[in-house]
């Protein structure tokens, strides 16, 4: 048996690999290394911006990376967070904490 936390922080870890998967593979499709997601993408934007676009990048894929990565990658987690901010607050903090890590359904 796992506690409530466990299962929803499982739940945000499942997402929050599936958003970077997906953001990887579109960083492919869009011309840049996957392996340097954090930076790539975003320089790749910079450039564009300054009127000297990297040849061979498909920009529209470059912005769909960055949307992922600035606003849907930490979604669950800031959703997890303030589930748990609520039940701290309605319940206590010893009473949360008991309701958040402890067996249930």
């Amino acid at each position: 048996m796992s506690t409530r936390y466990a299962r929803l922080a499982s739940r945000v870890d499942a997402y929050s690999k599936s958003v970077n998967a997906r953001a990887r593979k579109l960083c492919a499709e869009a011309g840049l290394d996957p392996s340097l997601l954090g930076i790539h993408p975003h320089n790749a934007m910079v450039s564009l911006h300054y009127g000297k676009p990297w040849p061979g990048v498909n920009y529209s894929k470059v912005r769909k990376v960055l949307w992922l990565l600035n606003e849907r990658q930490w979604l669950a987690s800031d959703l997890l967070r303030s589930y748990c901010d609520r039940k701290y607050t309605e319940l206590g903090n010893y009473e949360g904490y008991l309701f958040l890590h402890t067996e249930g359904k």
